[in-house]
């Protein structure tokens, strides 16, 4: 499949990228021309549940480092193929991790992660399409549909006062579903990182900027 300019391999083991993705893409990319992060090289680019891969494979250029981080080894496969077909030996990581459970962000890195959005019961109004792809990659939560980013940040938090308090310029960019943009700021205002809502191509605010750390 093509995403962003570039062909991709997807299988039965990763989620296919929607057109709404490139958006991550897109912000991802002007924070890494910015410069402010330009004058911080190197810079390391975390997928967090990366699937496919193809995500950050599209911002791999701007990075000195790349790090996929998926729960599922087969999902690894396809992104360390994806990857390597566009950019040979730069610099990267192919990690088996639970979000971030087995890896530390280092100064200077910007994390993404696209993760399961939609509740377990409303599979039943999923399109057609859908029902090739792994679920593992689209459900999780029964109330909110949030209870991934709900982990994750729980993650953050717990390393952010040991480890990422000591580390400068460390951003994360989340994907989550159209109606979840006020369960996503309830929660990451509890943290009390400073974050910033941007839109789809719809115009719907279905992606987030948070800064963990402060320049």
């Amino acid at each position: 499949m093509n995403f962003f300019g570039r062909d991709f391999i997807v299988t039965p083991d990763v989620l296919i990228p929607r057109l709404e993705t490139e958006g991550l893409v897109r912000r991802a990319r002007n924070i890494l021309q910015s410069p402010i992060t330009s004058h911080q090289l190197p810079v390391t680019i975390i997928d967090i549940g990366c699937g496919s891969g193809i995500i950050w494979a599209s911002c791999a250029d701007l990075a000195d480092e790349v790090i996929f981080l998926d729960i599922s080894p087969e999902a690894l496969e396809v992104a360390e193929k994806n990857f390597r077909t566009h950019f040979g030996e730069k610099k990267a990581q192919f990690i088996v991790s639970d979000l971030l459970e087995n890896y530390l962000p280092p100064e200077n890195s910007l994390l993404l992660a696209n993760l399961p959005y939609i509740k377990w019961w409303d599979w039943k109004n999923m399109s057609e399409d859908t029902h090739f792809e792994p679920e593992l990659a689209l459900f999780w939560g029964d109330e909110t549909g949030f209870e991934m980013y709900e982990r994750l940040f729980a993650q953050i938090a717990q390393i952010h006062h040991s480890f990422l308090g000591e580390r400068k310029g460390v951003r994360c960019i989340i994907e989550f579903g159209f109606d979840q943009r006020e369960i996503a700021e309830k929660i990451i205002k509890k943290y009390g990182w400073k974050y910033e809502f941007f839109a789809d191509y719809a115009g719907l605010q279905r992606f987030c900027e948070i800064e963990l750390t402060n320049y």
